[in-house]
């Protein structure tokens, strides 16, 4: 199991599919952004391993197993939530449209 999730972890390509899920899932069923952050942070890491893949940091190795892809996953999660979230807030002192 361990080397199944290793092997599935390392593609690109699952990232890649994950991110366009996550990013529909927002757009349609209007989750405030959240998910969407999170699917922003499946596409970094479907960039990061493609480059780890293609030698762009040269013999680096950068993700060498599946706990340090998820370690990686959760840190641009996390950071992709606040810069959205610090993004998107509502500037003090503009009167919102919505308030009737």
């Amino acid at each position: 199991m361990d080397s199944l999730l290793g092997y599935w972890s390392l593609q690109p390509e699952v990232w890649l599919i994950l991110a366009l899920v996550l990013v529909g899932a927002d757009i349609v069923l209007g989750l405030q952004y959240f998910v969407l952050s999170i699917g922003v942070a499946a596409l970094l890491l479907a960039g990061a391993l493609l480059a780890q893949q293609n030698l762009w940091f040269g013999d680096a190795v950068v993700f060498e197993t599946w706990r340090g892809v998820g370690i990686w996953f959760a840190v641009l999660s996390v950071a992709s939530v606040l810069l959205i979230k610090l993004l998107t807030r509502q500037r003090r002192g503009q009167p919102d449209i919505n308030e009737y």
